[in-house]
C-alpha cells in the first residue's frame, strides 16, 4: 500500500511514483524474462552462485541475495538452503539444465548480479563467470553484452539520483578491471 501525502501534490506524486514502479517492474521483467525453473535448476544455480561468491569470500550481501533467490524459488517441501549450500557446483549439470538461450542468459545474469552484490566486481569473479559462460556455449561478445546489460539494469535503479560524481564512482566500481 502506498504512502499518502497531504495537499494537492499527493496525487501527482503518487502518479510519478506509480509510473517509476511500473518502469522498474517492466525493466525487471525485460531483464529477467519469466522462466519455468525446476528445483534442479534452482539447486544448480544456487551451487553456481555459491561458487562465484566463494572466490573472493562470501559477503553478507551475496549471502542475502542467494538466500532471497533460493527461498523465492522453492516450496516448503524442498530442503532448506543450508542443506543445498553444502553441495558443489557441476558445470555439466548446468549445461544439461540451462540448455536454451534464455536459460543460459538467466544463469549468467544471475551470476553477474551476485558478483556486484558486495559492491566490488572482482576480476576473479569475472574470470569464473566467463569460464561458465564459455562452458554453456556463450561467446565472449555475448558475455560482454550480458555484463553491460546487467550494469545498466543496476544503474537504472539509480537514475533518479542527482549526485553525478557519486554515480560516476558507482559506475567505476562496476567494472572488474
Amino acid at each position: 500500500m502506498g504512502r499518502t501525502f497531504p495537499g494537492a501534490l499527493s496525487g501527482a506524486h503518487l502518479a510519478v511514483q506509480s509510473e517509476r514502479d511500473y518502469k522498474r517492474r517492466a525493466m525487471r521483467l525485460e531483464f529477467f524474462s519469466p522462466q519455468n525453473l525446476t528445483f534442479d535448476h534452482v539447486k544448480v544455480l544456487t551451487h553456481a552462485l555459491f561458487a562465484v561468491a566463494k572466490v573472493d569470500g562470501v559477503h553478507d550481501n551475496e549471502m542475502a541475495l542467494i538466500r532471497e533467490f533460493y527461498e523465492s524459488c522453492t516450496r516448503a517441501e524442498n530442503p532448506p538452503l543450508e542443506d543445498v549450500a553444502d553441495g558443489t557446483f557441476d558445470i555439466e549439470s548446468a549445461k544439461a539444465l540451462f540448455d536454451t538461450d534464455d536459460t543460459k542468459k538467466l544463469f549468467l545474469k544471475s551470476l553477474i548480479l551476485l558478483a556486484f552484490a558486495d559492491g566490488k566486481y572482482a576480476t576473479v569473479e569475472d574470470e569464473i563467470i566467463r569460464e561458465y559462460g564459455a562452458a554453456l556455449g556463450l561467446g565472449e561478445d555475448e558475455v560482454n553484452n550480458l555484463h553491460e546489460a546487467t550494469k545498466e539494469y543496476l544503474l537504472s535503479s539509480l537514475a533518479h539520483i542527482q549526485n553525478l560524481d557519486a554515480l560516476k564512482e558507482v559506475r567505476k566500481r562496476l567494472d572488474p578491471h
